[in-house]
């Protein structure tokens, strides 16, 4: 058990003896500021103005500032990329500058704490303040921690301990399946968190926990009877059985076969909103991300129109947000408008819930919209930078013998690659999850048409083996294994990637195209990918897909559209 608590009291910054402040000038801290915010993606003056506290100086106060540190540049010299307003990157200075040396301790009636300089929980003291009231958070596996009260915290500790050993049975289990972590959970008693981790579960708690993340109800007679017992309550308490898609969605079969190749820029919103709009029995989403508020709507209208239902899987993983941009150059921030907000990911994911629309979530990078008039596969996520920005491609079907395919893979991803249920709750969040497990990972029943990750390297390298002629290669990154490497420089290899990402591999012909997040690979006339991986094998743990064809008709329609990428 691991106890986190909260404190009530006050930061002290203390100057150590024998050191002096340092007097510092406007232009050495606006140098600074700009070095620090370059080095961190956040280049325009308007997330300068918000990351730093500036929000009281005017922008255009602000601008000339930025200017006055950069002697004699005009307006467009002080951007690297003016129509992004993005600045230019600058070195800081800090290796000249003389540090003040400071003791920091957080005192309250609890007792006092010695901190170190580097702790994140320290806040920002400016001019000559050297107190600061505020919380400090500790975590304790044990009654006692240093320089607090060991009365204190024995008496929390006990307490807390007996708050868990009282609680029922069943309402352990709920904390259980409720939690997103499968190996520990939270309660929240007073203003305490209690961590429990999986081991410290009884073990009939852990059969039961297992059995019911299974949902092996063909089996509860083989439990013991304890264990039984405890399923048994737990289902007549929280009667929430798993949902499951129905077994036989259909394209629409009165309409013509046919597909499509969406190549484009910044128009992708008017298809994803007609295969929406347009859906009549089902609607089947995957989005890596959801933000956009007027194609959620959409969805929530549409949620109680459907007879067979709105299904969606997305990627609701806390430290998602921390990777996505993780391979960006270090001085270069996509505009302000189109960053991804944890708000408008709250509010999409509420006006789902709402709506009463199954949501499950797991590692999918996955981009479908499948209806039964429509099935669009590709790179377009729910957001506005996909929708309205980005250069994106895709191929879109309609009865034809790909539809049937992409509404089977659906399917499988829903019942056997999902992590977690996200469920309405009455809780502050106004959901909880409800974590899956799956008594074997059973293989994807396989679609020539339709790769997955690791299907789509090994396809690509037994291709890359036989192949004489010109790759080109359109990825939003490119960070191929060694062997694929190895057979890409013994060909005539273009590869294309957005000018914001950063590459390692310096020794190929690479090409930069702004806002690029098509994920397209062509190898001459003889076979071409498209769908929503990226050029990127060192993570085959997303879930994904790649449409794979051999058919010179579909790679002359691919090539010919190619162009409005570059544009």
């Amino acid at each position: 058990m691991k106890l986190q608590i909260q404190l009530s009291g006050t930061f002290h910054r203390l100057l150590l003896s024998g050191t002096n402040t340092t007097p510092t000038s406007l232009d050495d801290l606006m140098r600074e500021v700009q070095a620090v915010a370059t080095q961190n993606r956040r280049r325009t003056p308007q997330l300068l103005r918000q990351s730093f506290g500036l929000d009281f100086i005017p922008e255009t106060v602000l601008i000339n500032l930025c200017k006055q540190v950069q002697i004699n540049v005009n307006q467009s010299e002080l951007y690297q990329i003016p129509a992004l307003k993005l600045l230019q990157p600058i070195k800081s200075q800090l290796n000249h500058q003389i540090a003040n040396t400071y003791d920091y301790e957080f005192t309250s009636r609890e007792g006092n704490l010695k901190l170190t300089p580097d702790d994140p929980q320290i806040p920002i003291f400016t001019k000559n303040i050297s107190e600061e009231s505020g919380i400090y958070s500790i975590t304790i596996e044990q009654p006692n921690y240093p320089g607090l009260d060991n009365k204190f915290t024995q008496k929390i500790w006990k307490y807390s301990k007996d708050y868990w050993h009282d609680l029922p049975k069943v309402e352990k289990i709920k904390y259980v399946l409720s939690s997103r972590d499968i190996n520990k959970f939270c309660i929240n008693y007073q203003q305490v968190k209690i961590w429990i981790s999986i081991q410290e579960l009884s073990l009939d708690l852990r059969t039961a926990i297992t059995f019911l993340r299974l949902n092996q109800e063909s089996q509860i007679s083989s439990l013991s009877t304890s264990v039984r017992l405890l399923v048994e309550e737990y289902q007549s308490k929280y009667k929430y059985q798993p949902i499951n898609i129905p077994d036989k969605l259909q394209p629409n079969a009165f309409l013509n076969p046919k597909n499509g190749f969406l190549i484009r820029s910044a128009k992708n919103r008017s298809i994803i909103q007609k295969i929406i709009k347009d859906a009549q029995q089902f609607l089947l989403i995957s989005s890596y991300i959801i933000e956009d508020e007027e194609l959620t709507e959409l969805i929530f209208e549409k949620s109680s129109q459907l007879p067979q239902g709105v299904w969606i899987l997305t990627d609701l993983r806390n430290e998602i947000l921390d990777r996505i941009d993780e391979q960006i150059s270090g001085n270069i921030s996509l505009p302000e408008q189109y960053q991804i907000t944890d708000e408008r990911k709250k509010t999409c994911l509420k006006m789902l819930l709402n709506a009463n629309i199954p949501i499950r979530s797991g590692a999918f990078h996955l981009k479908t919209y499948i209806s039964e008039q429509y099935a669009y596969l590709g790179s377009c996520n729910l957001t506005r930078g996909s929708l309205d920005f980005n250069k994106e491609a895709g191929i879109i079907v309609s009865n034809n013998l790909l539809h049937q395919p992409l509404i089977d893979l659906f399917h499988q991803f829903w019942q056997k690659r999902s992590r977690y249920e996200v469920i309405p709750d009455h809780n502050i969040n106004g959901f909880r999850w409800r974590s899956l497990l799956y008594s074997n990972q059973e293989q994807y029943a396989k679609y020539p048409s339709f790769l997955t990750p690791s299907q789509y390297q090994r396809d690509l390298i037994k291709n890359l083996m036989v192949f004489r002629g010109q790759v080109k290669i359109y990825s939003r990154s490119f960070q191929p294994s060694a062997e694929i490497a190895t057979y890409l420089r013994l060909l005539d290899s273009n590869i294309f990637i957005d000018s914001r990402m950063s590459v390692k591999n310096q020794n190929f012909n690479i090409h930069r195209i702004n806002n690029l997040h098509a994920k397209v690979t062509i190898l001459g006339n003889q076979v071409a990918y498209i769908g929503g991986i990226n050029f990127n094998f060192r993570d085959l743990n997303f879930h994904d897909l790649m449409y794979k064809t051999n058919d010179k008709r579909e790679i002359s329609q691919i090539i010919s559209q190619l162009p409005s990428l570059h544009s």
